[in-house]
């Protein structure tokens, strides 16, 4: 009788499957679009450049190449923006998270330069990196933003 009621379950469940079409979603996951790492760091703007320029250094050199060909005024705004970001708790980067993910327009310093927060936020690989060792690196260090 068990073995009966879990196949009409299991078929109820394929058909509705099937039948139902699934909603999309663009919430944001632990990951997505900030990786988990990165909300939850004590490490400050600096010693995660400094980390990243160490152990993930064809990242922050293409990171930094980028930067440097803005003008200076995208520039002043994109460090703003990301000493802002890590200075909320994780509560708040993850709202930050949630509404980058929901509202494309959100993030108006993407407006004036798309891969702003490209270090920081669009790589799992250089944020487990670069978080996994960052607090071995001084919490000010402006030079990381001269390369």
């Amino acid at each position: 009788m068990l073995i009966k009621l879990s196949v009409a379950a299991a078929a109820v469940s394929s058909v509705a499957a099937i039948a139902l079409p699934a909603v999309a979603s663009a919430d944001a996951s632990d990951d997505y679009p900030i990786p988990n790492r990165i909300l939850k760091t004590t490490c400050t703007v600096d010693q995660y450049m400094a980390a990243a320029r160490d152990v993930e250094p064809v990242y922050y050199e293409r990171y930094m190449t980028d930067y440097n060909n803005r003008p200076p005024d995208i520039q002043q705004g994109a460090r703003d923006r990301i000493y802002w970001f890590f200075s909320l708790d994780y509560a708040g980067r993850r709202q930050y998270s949630e509404d980058t993910a929901t509202n494309v327009y959100y993030e108006q310093m993407a407006t004036h330069w798309g891969n702003w927060a490209k270090l920081f936020f669009n790589n799992k690989g250089v944020a487990a990196h670069g978080t996994d060792v960052c607090a071995n690196y001084p919490p000010s260090d402006p030079s990381v933003w001269n390369w």
